[in-house]
């Protein structure tokens, strides 16, 4: 409390001065609607049942869901605005590198800083010695036989992304958590990569086992996908990533 509101307290009111007040200023329900909303004014009916309560009770009730309804899509539209906004970064730094090799930093960096991702994996089917020759290592090849590619054999077969728990063996296949005596990764989102299939995957993963779950959606996820792939096929030509 400040100095001024110290030496003039409000004044607390009772009913009577409320009621006087009201009586001196008719039009004040008028001037301020919402307040008649919020009053319980009851209807004197006798034993019966008043239509005009329900009716008013029954037009709160649907005020009150109009109104928690509304702040779901001001919510919804807050979330979707912060989404064009993080593919806006996402888009700049795909436009601006010039290589495959720059590609997997700069997107590793963006992610991790906005999307609150810890680390990421690109892959693309291949051979080993073919694959990892594109871009300096920083892409892995992906092939039936590997243990990159068992880990990774759900979102080649759906064709769409798939958000959930990462378990010890695919956070080892991809990220190597085990060999090098780090903690595993919990979840992870893998995006699938290509035009016509899926030739390649683009895979975040987090320490937190919340951050990617099942029943999460994954427009962005798919939106980020095929940015991915349009700057691969860029950099890599469309052979390489069909």
């Amino acid at each position: 409390m400040n100095e001024a509101e110290k030496q003039n307290p409000t004044p607390a009111l009772d009913e009577a001065e409320v009621a006087a007040y009201l009586q001196a200023h008719p039009d004040l329900i008028s001037r301020y609607p919402a307040v008649l909303e919020a009053l319980d004014v009851p209807h004197d009916s006798g034993n019966a049942v008043s239509l005009i309560e329900r009716q008013v009770a029954g037009l709160r009730n649907t005020n009150r869901q109009l109104q928690a309804r509304f702040n779901e899509l001001v919510e919804t539209a807050r979330d979707n605005e912060q989404r064009v906004v993080q593919l806006n970064r996402l888009a700049k730094v795909l436009v601006t590198v010039q290589s495959a090799a720059e590609l997997v930093p700069e997107l590793a960096y963006c992610l991790q800083q906005h999307l609150d991702v810890d680390h990421i994996y690109v892959g693309l089917s291949g051979t080993a010695g073919d694959v990892e020759a594109l871009a300096d290592g920083e892409i892995h090849a992906v092939a039936d036989d590997t243990p990159a590619g068992k880990a990774l054999t759900n979102v080649y077969r759906r064709g769409k992304p798939i958000c959930g728990p990462l378990s010890e063996e695919q956070s080892e296949a991809l990220f190597a958590t085990r060999s090098n005596d780090v903690p595993a990764l919990a979840s992870a989102a893998m995006i699938p990569l290509g035009t016509s299939g899926v030739h390649g995957a683009l895979v975040l993963a987090s320490r937190k086992g919340e951050r990617f779950v099942p029943d999460m959606g994954t427009l962005f996820l798919e939106l980020m996908g095929e940015l991915v792939t349009v700057a691969l096929q860029r950099l890599l030509g469309r052979e390489t990533l069909p």
